[in-house]
């Protein structure tokens, strides 16, 4: 926490503001299954490589317009600058506040957004569920915005797991995990570098934070 509190006064001066070829052509049908009939594995909720030097876990609320402005005015130039450098991994964790008045729609959000994960689509989905905030949160039309991002076909499969119970496990477990962190609000983010983790103030400016980075790069 040095990096921060070291930072204190300057932070309030600042503004924080399968084909399948050769020997595969001689499977039988049976052995042969149709992708849409296999199961797909655990939702992928990370972007960037998993041999980064750093790591940064955020925990989220779909609804909470403080984690929608982190994720437009951070996340998004954090992808271009960091993340597809090979320099950052960013984890998402969902932690909707399920019974906060303006929250209603969160934890739909997340199912959908980790079924989409599940399918390889979580980029599309985590982006069109920050853009569309305003209008999904307040009429819970999330079906339709993860609708405009889908394909057809992946769209049937993100709706099946959702009317299924088959991802609720997965959002129960990234809250559990938030809860056994003491995350209370969101954004609530914790960067990883060196072996050492440090929170980082959900309401951080993106200079302070690309600041912060690069110390961490530079060690």
């Amino acid at each position: 926490m040095r990096f921060w509190s070291g930072l204190a006064a300057f932070g309030a001066a600042m503004a924080l503001a399968a084909t399948v070829s050769g020997a595969g052509a001689r499977q039988t049908r049976q052995q042969a299954k149709p992708a849409a009939e296999v199961e797909p594995g655990p939702p992928d909720k990370s972007l960037g490589s998993s041999s980064a030097p750093i790591v940064m876990e955020v925990f989220s609320d779909y609804s909470c317009p403080v984690c929608r402005s982190f994720y437009i005015g951070a996340i998004r130039p954090l992808l271009e600058d960091y993340v597809a450098a090979g320099k950052l991994r960013i984890i998402h964790r969902d932690f909707p506040l399920t019974g906060v008045p303006g929250h209603e729609h969160s934890r739909q959000a997340a199912l959908y957004e980790t079924a989409a994960a599940r399918i390889g689509k979580f980029e599309e989905v985590d982006a069109a569920l920050y853009d569309k905030q305003a209008v999904w949160s307040h009429d819970g039309s999330v079906d339709a915005v993860v609708a405009a991002v889908l394909s057809p076909r992946d769209l049937a499969r993100v709706r099946e797991m959702v009317q299924n119970g088959k991802v609720d496990s997965y959002v129960d477990s990234d809250k559990a995990l938030g809860t056994s962190k003491r995350v209370s609000s969101t954004p609530t983010i914790y960067v990883t570098a060196h072996g050492r983790t440090e929170l980082v103030p959900g309401n951080v400016s993106y200079s302070l934070l690309r600041r912060f980075l690069d110390e961490q790069l530079q060690r």
